[in-house]
């Protein structure tokens, strides 16, 4: 055995070295792996301490009140995954404390969450002084800069005013029938045949609302937009009014950039056509030209909306008037922050009648006391007789609370601004939390649930005027208050009346979870079975 030992020690020298050669290779690998992942933790750890550290300190020294609660995340991208993996409802019940207010680092800033009625109201009394209107700069772009969304102080109360006349009663009687009879047209053909069809309710909705920008906006019907591009468009920019503003072809952005360039094309077409049209109906355009007194001819061409744009805030008139940028800047606007929105209210109407059948039979039984449910006629409706059904005003009312479209109000800091208990530095966001607001707000009780009845109270509204300002907002807050929010509410008296009376349905998938990226909708785009009225 010796023998053979020594005979292989001699014969084998070189394996001897190669093992350990490969021994002390593996140690050295080993050692540096560790080396390597300590050093990257480390870099995390001091990265994240330091963006910590930063944000922390940006408190006002000149205020003794300490920041809100919260964290700023990970750095550079702070909570933001977060935020996408949990959905906005999870991410905010995760965090929020029992007053209603903390900090977070979301796309890209440090912000302040608040869901509490009374630190709104607060907030609420220093705009715009301290805090003033703040979009992200994708959703920026797509209203354009020179639209009502986006200007702010004198310039936002002056168009505001100049705007506001397209959507007083007296107009929204102008557009009842326009309104009835593509709602009508539409609700129709969901239930075509003797069978029961199935369908998205929201996609079937979208279209639907598309329709109606179409003709109660700018005048035209589906005709004239044949192949789509326009509807398209609208779903487009609606889909990604939260994106990196970065324009590289195959972004996501880039592909808005040219959808709105098409609406914007589609507006400057309709303006020029407006001055010679011969139909029979108002539309929102047609009201905004005639109090302009524009023609065709002073419209921008040839390219010339960028020098219009340079200088578009000195280009208003004395009496007040639009400028001609500022004019396709804002029906843009109209059309685009019209669409989802109103399509979002309008599936949920379908979702919250179909989940409580109750409620549906109690609407279609003022329905009835008002000669509306089998009245055959497709011309039954006049503004003054929608504004007096009370149950249905209660049905649009708990539809915005329990399922408001937008989910929250975006403002910023432009000084310091203080709130019970903590500061808010210059320079940050602030997010107003609607939806989840009006579930924890003591205004309301069975806050989880849909109930109509609570608004036939007068005292509620009472009450929601003098004690809590601030616990019903689903179209925003003071100035910024949504400008089209009367023809919104129309839009959703009439679709209500015509669904409860032409169509019965029946939700698929009642409970599926919500989604609210950036409009409230069921992640499922709510599946239904319709079929006629009998």
């Amino acid at each position: 055995m010796e023998a053979f030992f020594e005979s292989s020690l001699i014969q084998h020298p070189l394996q001897l070295l190669t093992w350990g050669s490969n021994a002390v290779t593996e140690a050295s690998l080993l050692t540096s792996v560790l080396a390597t992942l300590a050093c990257g933790l480390f870099t995390v750890f001091l990265s994240t301490f330091l963006w910590r550290w930063h944000f922390e300190n940006c408190r006002d020294p000149s205020s003794s009140l300490p920041l809100p609660p919260g964290s700023f995340g990970w750095p550079v991208v702070g909570e933001t995954l977060h935020y996408l993996r949990e959905g906005m409802t999870d991410f905010v019940s995760n965090r929020r404390p029992k007053d209603g207010v903390f900090k977070t680092h979301l796309l890209g800033s440090p912000m302040v969450r608040v869901d509490s009625d009374q630190k709104i109201s607060q907030l609420a009394s220093k705009e715009p002084h301290g805090l003033a209107s703040s979009l992200p700069q994708s959703t920026r772009f797509i209203f354009g800069e020179n639209g009502v969304s986006v200007v702010s102080g004198k310039d936002h109360a002056s168009m505001k005013k100049n705007l506001r006349q397209a959507f007083a009663p007296v107009r929204l009687r102008d557009y009842l029938p326009i309104v009835q009879d593509c709602i009508r047209r539409h609700v129709t053909s969901w239930a075509q045949g003797a069978d029961e069809n199935k369908m998205l309710g929201f996609k079937a909705c979208q279209r639907l609302v598309c329709d109606l920008i179409l003709e109660t906006v700018v005048g035209c019907t589906r005709d004239q937009d044949p192949d789509g591009k326009v509807r398209e468009a609208f779903v487009i920019c609606n889909d990604n009014m939260f994106c990196v503003p970065l324009a590289i072809p195959g972004t996501t952005f880039y592909k808005v950039k040219q959808a709105r360039q098409v609406v914007v094309d589609f507006a400057k077409a309709r303006i020029e056509a407006a001055s010679s049209s011969d139909k029979d109906y108002v539309s929102v355009l047609d009201v905004l030209l005639t109090h302009q007194g524009k023609s065709a001819e002073a419209l921008p061409k040839d390219g010339a909306e960028e020098n219009l744009r340079e200088d578009s805030d000195e280009k208003s008139s004395e009496n007040g008037r639009l400028s001609e940028i500022q004019l396709i800047d804002n029906a843009v606007t109209i059309m685009l922050a019209g669409t989802d929105t109103v399509t979002s209210a309008l599936c949920s109407i379908l979702k919250l009648l179909g989940k409580y059948p109750e409620k549906l039979a109690a609407f279609r039984k003022e329905l009835e006391s008002q000669d509306l449910l089998d009245s055959g006629r497709d011309d039954d409706l006049s503004f003054e007789l929608i504004q007096s059904m009370t149950y249905l005003q209660a049905v649009n009312k708990e539809v915005l609370r329990l399922l408001p479209p937008v989910a929250g109000m975006f403002r910023s800091t432009k000084k310091t601004v203080e709130i019970e208990g903590c500061q808010i530095p210059a320079n940050w966001r602030v997010l107003y939390g609607v939806s989840s607001m009006h579930m924890v707000t003591e205004a309301f009780t069975d806050r989880e649930n849909f109930v109509p009845e609570r608004w036939l109270d007068p005292n509620l509204e009472k009450q929601l005027k003098n004690e809590y300002p601030c616990s019903y907002l689903p179209f925003g807050i003071g100035s910024r208050m949504c400008l089209g929010r009367e023809l919104a509410q129309l839009e959703m008296s009439v679709f209500a009346i015509e669904v409860a009376r032409l169509i019965d349905w029946t939700l698929l998938n009642p409970d599926a979870r919500r989604v609210l990226r950036p409009i409230e909708k069921p992640f499922d785009d709510l599946p239904v079975a319709v079929r006629r009225r009998k």
